[in-house]
């Protein structure tokens, strides 16, 4: 035990007099988490600029419909004027992507019956944000309409039933997953590099040849690697907290376990990327890449199944159900959200386990493989 406290203490003085990968390590997460609430940012809510040529109040009920329309993420819409001549300069000079126009006579075609037409012109540069759009104006015009006396029944009536007792906005299931990644990729990044500067400072023999056992310094490693992982999951949260707004008082324990146990399993990762690389600088990028595959395949499993319907996507999809990690990015993302545990939360916490206990003991018979071929040290 003397050994890991020793061996720990080294790597944390050589960390503090050499910071560089561990600012890294900090600056990776963070700037994921700035990429991804760009995407947010424009898939929630959309400007608009509303040219009302009626001037009515059957235009402006209509127009307060769009304004009070909303999902657990915002409002659908940030209509910026409804002046008809300042609209039309707006979309003009593109200062906005969409300008929808209210006719004269809108309001006449509401009391004689006939339906209300409204119209929408886009700049359809992103055919997501232009579904967006229809979708929006469809439900809005459906409102709107179902607020009218005369309107009488409804011709189409739409029932739901979900899974969960409400929707999980998405800054809660992108937050949670960007927590789960910085967790992870944390623990891959500066315990893999703390093993591999043993090999670039040549003083790896050394320590594979004292009276330490093998665990001694893996643990001491771990150690040192847990204090530096800890900044990086702070500074992130921090940075999630401020971005997206994440409510970092509804992480409880079970969001500290998974935490705990998916940096395990990425310091077992590091453990075996640090003992078969024996260099820093292609471990960084690497840790990168299988960080941002779990993100992207355990994370961000509701993607994957818009896209899944057929080849490669719906194999990939499918694969999901099985890998231990995604329950762990459910169970984080269920308690911020106050919503009941999944199912397969035993499974995620039992398999992650299991399948870090596999890597590290890999890493140890790669650790002892290394005291056969020194390779020159």
């Amino acid at each position: 035990m003397n050994a890991a406290f020793a061996l720990a203490g080294k790597d944390l003085r050589v960390t503090w007099r050499s910071p560089l990968f561990a600012v890294i390590s900090i600056l990776v997460p963070v700037a994921f988490t700035l990429l991804y609430a760009i995407v947010i940012h424009v898939s929630t809510t959309a400007t608009i600029a509303v040219a009302d040529d009626d001037g009515t109040p059957e235009s402006a009920a209509f127009i307060s419909v769009m304004e009070g329309m909303r999902n657990s993420d915002g409002d659908y819409y940030e209509i910026l004027t409804t002046d008809p001549v300042d609209a039309v300069e707006m979309y003009e000079h593109r200062d906005v992507g969409a300008l929808l126009t209210i006719p004269a006579g809108f309001a006449d075609a509401v009391e004689s019956g006939n339906k209300p037409a409204v119209t929408l012109a886009l700049v359809n540069i992103n055919s997501d944000g232009t579904k967006n759009q229809h979708l929006r104006l469809e439900e809005a015009l459906r409102q709107f309409q179902q607020g009218l006396v005369a309107t009488g029944d409804d011709r189409l009536a739409i029932s739901e039933t979900t899974v969960f007792e409400r929707d999980i906005p998405v800054t809660l299931y992108l937050g949670s997953a960007l927590i789960v990644f910085a967790a992870l990729y944390a623990g891959m990044v500066n315990v893999g590099v703390g093993i591999a500067r043993e090999w670039e400072e040549r003083t790896a023999k050394a320590l594979v040849l004292s009276p330490a056992s093998r665990t001694s310094l893996i643990a001491g490693k771990w150690a040192a690697g847990a204090v530096t992982s800890a900044i990086t999951i702070a500074v992130t949260l921090l940075g999630i907290s401020w971005i997206l707004g994440f409510p970092l008082s509804q992480l409880g324990w079970r969001s500290v376990g998974v935490l705990a146990l998916v940096w395990v399993y990425g310091a077992a990762l590091g453990t075996l990327l640090g003992v078969g690389l024996r260099k820093s600088l292609p471990l960084v990028p690497i840790a990168v890449i299988i960080a941002v595959a779990h993100f992207l395949v355990s994370g961000y499993e509701s993607y994957i199944r818009g896209f899944a319907h057929g080849g490669a996507a719906e194999v990939l999809w499918a694969s999901t159900q099985w890998i231990p990690l995604a329950p762990l990015f459910d169970i984080l993302r269920f308690e911020v959200a106050a919503l009941p545990q999944p199912e397969t939360a035993l499974y995620g916490v039992l398999g992650s386990l299991l399948l870090a206990g596999t890597v590290v003991a890999l890493a140890a018979w790669r650790l002892t493989r290394a005291l056969r071929f020194t390779q020159g040290q």
